[in-house]
């Protein structure tokens, strides 16, 4: 029984010395700091990918949508009264400048132009004569001037007969076509109905509306096209460029003036304008390198002095699925093109240059 006692006491010291001495020379040794292989990590020099870009002029067209209209528009309005005798043009037709459109009727008006001829032949007669005498001392001066007079007061009877008269003529104010009929044959007009109106549609004129984001680059005289959705193209210049923007949309009206000698360009067209502007420095770029900053700013990341990276905020010039342009970037720049969104602003990385000459 003493023995196995014995025996029992001898495991249990043994056991004890094992685990103590396994305690002992283990105590040098310290377990891995979490905290401190975090920071080990964090101090690790990332990679990135980049590449060399140089900027390159770009040109873009401006493209808005825009309407046709007549670049001249005049409504004709009686300006005698009478009744309608004769059309000699109806809608739609050509007019020239100055022909004779319509006609109303004379009445009484060339009887009228008639005896004005006569009394300003009368008047005529009577102040040669008083002059005559008036020279010879037969007459006062008050005599002659009253002879001058009537003289003058008929001469201005008969400029108003002849007005009168010429009105009954209904004549086109400009060369273009007939766009709207008012009156037929035996309607009886009175001074201020209109008429007709009539259009000018060459040159034809386009009326396009410019954001505000682009109506600085919009300068006089500068080339235009429009493509109109029967397929004509209109090769135009800018001719007005409005000062203040439409309340209602924001935008800016510019007129573009060109050619339509054929007149196959009708009023109230839609046609899409496209406006070039002048060539400015721009970076050709994958959409799939674009970042956002902490307020939201788009922008790329770059590698600057010393392989800190920078965020640099760019304005996006143009969009395509394959790549874009945009500016705001210094002329030339390294750009990370893998690995930016494991990167921050002020970040030391170790930049490889990507192989190849595509594009990013």
């Amino acid at each position: 029984m003493k023995s196995s006692k014995l025996i029992a006491v001898g495991i249990a010291l043994f056991a004890l010395v094992w685990i103590l001495s396994g305690v002992i020379f283990s105590g040098g040794e310290k377990r891995p700091d979490k905290k401190a292989a975090s920071a080990q990590l964090a101090q690790k020099i990332m990679e990135v990918r980049v590449r060399d870009l140089s900027a390159q002029p770009f040109a873009n067209d401006v493209i808005v949508t825009g309407r046709s209209r007549a670049s001249r528009k005049v409504e004709v309005k009686a300006e005698t009264d009478g009744q309608v005798k004769e059309l000699l043009k109806q809608e739609g037709d050509a007019a020239e400048d100055q022909e004779i459109i319509a006609k109303i009727e004379l009445r009484d008006r060339a009887a009228k132009v008639k005896e004005a001829k006569k009394r300003v032949s009368q008047r005529q007669i009577e102040y040669n004569a008083a002059k005559k005498l008036e020279n010879k001392g037969f007459n006062s001066k008050v005599r002659l001037a009253q002879t001058l007079a009537d003289l003058e007061t008929a001469r201005a009877e008969l400029k108003n007969a002849d007005v009168d008269l010429a009105k009954t003529e209904i004549k086109a104010p400009l060369e273009g076509l007939i766009l709207d009929q008012s009156i037929e044959v035996g309607d009886f007009v009175s001074v201020g109905d209109p008429l007709f109106t009539v259009v000018d549609l060459d040159p034809i004129e386009l009326v396009a509306f410019v954001s505000e984001r682009n109506i600085s680059e919009m300068k006089h005289g500068q080339s235009a096209r429009a493509e109109f959705l029967n397929g004509r193209v209109l090769e135009g210049k800018i001719t007005y460029i409005a000062p203040a923007a439409d309340p209602q949309t924001r935008t800016f009206p510019v007129e573009i003036s060109g050619a339509n000698a054929d007149l196959q360009l009708k009023e109230g067209l839609t046609a899409k304008v496209f406006i070039p502007v002048e060539a400015k420095p721009a970076h050709k770029i994958s959409p799939s390198v674009l970042s956002l900053n902490d307020g939201g700013q788009v922008g790329v990341k770059i590698v600057g002095e010393g392989d800190i990276v920078e965020f640099k905020p760019v304005t996006i010039l143009a969009d395509t699925p394959k790549h874009m342009w945009v500016g705001g970037l210094p002329e030339k720049v390294t750009l990370i093109t893998v690995g930016q969104d494991f990167v921050i602003h002020g970040q030391r990385v170790k930049p490889v240059k990507a192989e190849g000459d595509g594009l990013l």
